[in-house]
C-alpha cells in the first residue's frame, strides 16, 4: 500500500535531498499532489545541522526558504510503511532497503523515477500518486536495462568546483520536473504525454523553464 509520504534521501541531508524535498514541497500544492507529505533524511547525516551555505543561496534563486532545515540521520524510525523513498544516489537505496526490505516497491533514485515517470505508457497506466510509484516500479524491470549507475545519480558537489555544483543543479531540477509533469497529468486528461513542464532544450532555459510554468524561476548564468 503506496502512502502520501515521500522521504528524500542522501548522505549528510545538507545539500542534494532538502534541495530537492524543498522544490517538490513548493510546486506540488494542488490537485493529485495535494496531500502529499515531503520530508528529507540522511544516511550518514548529524543531526540538527542546517543546509549548506551553497544550497540556501541556490533555495533563494528558486524561491525556497532552507532557513529552517536542520538535518536527521536515517534509522529505525524514520521510514514508515507505505512511504515513497527517493534517493539521490544507488547506493542510498541500498541503505534504505537495509533497513526496510519491505519498501522494495518503493525506493527509486530521484533521477531513476523521473526517467521512468516521463515514459507515456507510465503515465497512461497511472490515476493517482500510489499507482503512478506501483505502475514505475514495474516499469524499471524493463527500463533499467543497461542503464548506468551514473545516469541514474544526482552529482554530490561537496567540495567541488562551481562546474559540479551547476551539474548537480541541472541534474535536481530536471529530475523534479519531469516528476511535476508526472503528477500533473494524473488530473489532466487531455496532457501531453511528456507532461506540462518538459526538459529543457538548452543550459540557460533550466531555471527558466524549470519545475513548473506558474513559478518563476532565475535565469540561467551566463
Amino acid at each position: 500500500m503506496i502512502g502520501a509520504r515521500i522521504v528524500v534521501v542522501c548522505t549528510a541531508n545538507m545539500i542534494r535531498s532538502p534541495f530537492v524535498a524543498a522544490l517538490l514541497t513548493s510546486r506540488l500544492g494542488s490537485g493529485s499532489a495535494a496531500g502529499l507529505v515531503i520530508e528529507s533524511a540522511g544516511t550518514a547525516a548529524r543531526a540538527g545541522l542546517a543546509v549548506a551555505e551553497e544550497v540556501a543561496r541556490l533555495g533563494d534563486m528558486y524561491g525556497l526558504d532552507l532557513s529552517a532545515h536542520r538535518s536527521r540521520r536515517l534509522a529505525d524510525g524514520v521510514l514508515q510503511t507505505g512511504d515513497t523513498v527517493l534517493c539521490a544516489e544507488r547506493a542510498h537505496r541500498r541503505v534504505v532497503l537495509d533497513l526496510r526490505p519491505d519498501l522494495i516497491s518503493s525506493v527509486f533514485t530521484v533521477r531513476e523515477f523521473a526517467r521512468l515517470v516521463e515514459s507515456a505508457s507510465v503515465r497512461a497506466a497511472a490515476s493517482d500518486w500510489p499507482s503512478l510509484v506501483r505502475v514505475a516500479a514495474r516499469a524499471r524491470l524493463v527500463a533499467s536495462a543497461g542503464v548506468s549507475e551514473g545516469q541514474d545519480d544526482i552529482v554530490d558537489p561537496i567540495g567541488q568546483p562551481e562546474s559540479v555544483w551547476l551539474e548537480f543543479e541541472r541534474q535536481a531540477t530536471i529530475a523534479v520536473s519531469a516528476i511535476l509533469g508526472a503528477v500533473t497529468a494524473l488530473t489532466r486528461l487531455d496532457a501531453d504525454p511528456h507532461g506540462p513542464v518538459g526538459i529543457p532544450s538548452s543550459r540557460r532555459e533550466y531555471r527558466r523553464r524549470a519545475v513548473t510554468p506558474s513559478v518563476s524561476v532565475a535565469p540561467w548564468r551566463s
